[in-house]
């Protein structure tokens, strides 16, 4: 699916698969900005095909989070030449492939990556014409990040599973899945305020799940969502 010229929805629930993956045009390939469950391959695949974009065109790999449901394929394109970076506290559930021996999640499995580059703190990066915006975000994962680029006349945050849009108008925002061992609802809180603050105005909000939220009135999205963590989360 294409969300706007060179933004794409590769898979997740649109595909009957978990998670969202996102092709992210720039001057030199794209961009893969999380990558869906393994079982999600094929269909990423397919729908690369279909844009006519090949996976070796792919040159990153930016993962939200750790998580199978966002990692899940990143070895794959790995091993076709792009980099993968994610949140440095993610890095020990990637490597060995799912969520350690104390998890009761034992169905939570991917094939093991190395990550190229970690992020430690918020940053910037710089891809092919391309300035990203990085923001540390933990709760949902310890190394949860979140994206926001600028696109031509679109901003487009990439929200992970620390928030999405969802509902028939777009109109709900729910926080991520509270499973992992290693979920921080207090963390969680500092983040939303601290993504309150940032006063960032996306036009594009894509999470790691639910629908895409697109307008000038996209960024209603986080102030939904910082009610819901306040009214459910604490």
């Amino acid at each position: 699916m294409q969300i706007r010229t060179g933004l794409y929805l590769l898979s997740g629930g649109t595909y009957g698969k978990l998670g969202n993956a996102y092709a992210l045009k720039h001057e030199e390939g794209y961009i893969l900005i999380d990558s869906s469950n393994p079982g999600a391959l094929e269909t990423i695949i397919d729908n690369l095909t279909y844009w006519g974009i090949a996976e070796n065109q792919i040159t990153h790999v930016l993962l939200t989070h750790g998580h199978d449901d966002h990692a899940g394929c990143a070895a794959h394109f790995q091993e076709k030449g792009a980099k993968v970076l994610v949140g440095k506290e993610d890095i020990e559930m990637m490597a060995q492939g799912d969520f350690g021996a104390e998890s009761p999640y034992t169905n939570h499995v991917m094939p093991p990556c190395k990550a190229d580059e970690v992020f430690t703190m918020d940053t910037q990066l710089s891809i092919g014409g391309l300035t990203i915006q990085v923001y540390k975000m933990p709760g949902h994962t310890d190394g949860s990040v979140i994206f926001y680029v600028q696109l031509e006349n679109d901003a487009i945050l990439f929200s992970g599973d620390m928030f999405f849009p969802d509902g028939e108008t777009g109109n709900i925002a729910s926080t991520g899945w509270k499973g992992d061992m290693n979920y921080n609802c207090a963390r969680l809180g500092e983040s939303f305020a601290k993504l309150w603050k940032l006063n960032l105005a996306p036009t594009i909000i894509v999470g790691g799940h639910g629908i895409p939220r697109i307008g000038n009135d996209a960024k209603d999205s986080i102030k939904i969502a910082y009610k819901y963590y306040l009214t459910t989360n604490r």
